[in-house]
């Protein structure tokens, strides 16, 4: 049987696969500065996800995120992003009542753990 060096030509190295990145297991972060580090880099990519929702599917999109009080900024930031005026769709929103808004404890039903795969 050849050994592994064999199957590849005289000064060809073989690819490196690069693995998967982790499983992020999805409870809070003890550590303040790791916590707010994620916070800001998902917090723009759920605002690159939210734009790109608007525009790919022409649809009205909203986010609103408070961040938690820090030692900087005692009452924590709101961060929004709306595709139209955001005054106007929250008034739309609340005339719309009731409306399917999702919590903390559905989070199973947005993941594929079931099968071994996180969305």
């Amino acid at each position: 049987a050849p050994t592994s060096s064999a199957q590849f030509p005289a000064g060809c190295v073989p690819l490196q696969v690069a693995m998967p990145p982790a499983k992020v297991k999805i409870e809070r972060i003890a550590d303040d500065r790791t916590r707010q580090n994620t916070f800001h880099k998902r917090k723009l990519g759920l605002i690159k996800k939210a734009i790109e929702l608007s525009v790919l599917c022409d649809c009205d999109c909203a986010v609103i995120l408070r961040s938690c009080p820090t030692v900087t900024c005692k009452d924590g930031k709101i961060s929004a992003y709306c595709s139209k005026d955001l005054t106007s769709m929250m008034t739309e929103c609340k005339e719309s009542f009731p409306i399917q808004v999702y919590g903390n404890n559905e989070y199973v039903r947005f993941t594929k753990e079931d099968i071994g795969e996180v969305i």
